[in-house]
């Protein structure tokens, strides 16, 4: 049995959707393509939180305030990587 500290394995598939992402990923070896979107994730965690860490086990704190042009994008973002994952 695998102890917590093996880490997981993620497959993620980046569809065409995101064209940003593709061309930023693909002439990267494989290796540093999974350290990049490591980094990237923590950069999105870090936006999230306003800036701040906070722990793991720590409750969501409220979202910061954000105009309606990001809050629109934002979901049509959400609505394009649920309907990829279908």
């Amino acid at each position: 049995m695998a102890g917590v500290e093996s880490g997981w394995r993620v497959v993620v598939h980046i569809g065409s959707g995101q064209p940003e992402l593709r061309a930023a990923l693909a002439e990267l070896p494989a290796r540093a393509r999974a350290e990049r979107l490591r980094q990237l994730a923590l950069v999105g965690l870090y936006s999230l939180h306003g800036g701040t860490s906070a722990p793991a086990s720590a409750p969501d704190p409220q979202p910061p305030q954000t105009d309606t042009a990001f809050t629109a994008r934002r979901e049509r973002l959400m609505r394009a990587l649920t309907a990829e994952g279908e």
